[in-house]
């Protein structure tokens, strides 16, 4: 699970903490940056959906959607999020923060046999990202890493790909630890989520083990991966579902 801007590189209160300062200012509050942004991210997802066959979702993950947005005063402020899917017999979810989730086929495939709710807890993982802007933060923070507020964020993209492939770089390792900040944020934020609609917060932990329990790739152990360690997201994630149970027991889940 991604925000969407990370396929060109292959590969919430927290969150913010965690950004440098000057991403947080004129860069993330400038409509122009979020145009640039979307442009790029429209550019990917039309790229995405003419290399693979667009599905219709199940109604049910749309009903699911619709509840999560619901729950969420941030996002209920808008953008407008839509659900999008595509064939593929991989795991994977993706956001855009102008308000977009995305979906493999495999998410609701009989093989995969995820639950009703670890497929919300998916969606809610991504809308999180949305309620954070995290791949508008993420961009300005780029900008302000290398020292160029005025460069375009494509082309600060690519200077920054090039960096994740030095493993001596400081700036991949900042990248690489704001990327995982804003994981385990989402992670935290989806369980809030879950309990707010009523279902069980333990499958966020279930489905993180089921999406990310497989080896890294030859590509992620040389770029360094993008997403935190598996035990310690596992962790985290567990210790915030007994955090939330322990407040508020779960009677029933939808």
């Amino acid at each position: 699970m991604a925000r969407f801007l990370q396929l060109v590189g292959l590969t919430v209160a927290g969150l913010l903490a965690t950004a440098p300062a000057a991403a947080q200012g004129t860069c993330v509050d400038d409509p122009a940056r979020a145009h640039e942004l979307r442009v790029l991210d429209e550019i990917q997802i039309s790229e995405l959906m003419d290399r693979f066959e667009v599905v219709a979702a199940p109604p049910r993950l749309h009903h699911m959607l619709a509840s999560l947005v619901a729950a969420s005063p941030r996002l209920r402020q808008g953008p407008v999020v839509h659900l999008l899917a595509y064939e593929d017999v991989d795991l994977n979810a993706y956001a855009a923060d102008h308000g977009m989730v995305i979906l493999t086929s495999a998410m609701w495939s009989a093989k995969e046999a995820l639950s009703d709710d670890e497929l919300a807890a998916v969606m809610a993982h991504e809308l999180a990202h949305i309620e954070g802007h995290d791949s508008l933060v993420e961009a300005c923070t780029h900008l302000q890493r290398l020292g160029q507020p005025a460069m375009r964020f494509e082309d600060a993209r690519d200077r920054m790909a090039l960096e994740m492939f030095n493993p001596r770089s400081a700036l991949a390792r900042e990248a690489r630890q704001q990327l995982h900040a804003q994981e385990h944020s989402a992670d935290l934020r989806a369980i809030e989520l879950l309990r707010t609609v009523g279902r069980n917060p333990q499958a966020m932990v279930s489905v993180l083990a089921k999406i990310h329990g497989t080896e890294p790739s030859a590509l992620n152990l040389l770029m360094g991966t993008t997403h935190p360690e598996l035990r310690v997201r596992l962790e985290k994630a567990q210790a915030a579902v007994n955090a939330v149970t322990e407040a508020r027991p779960l009677h029933s889940a939808k």
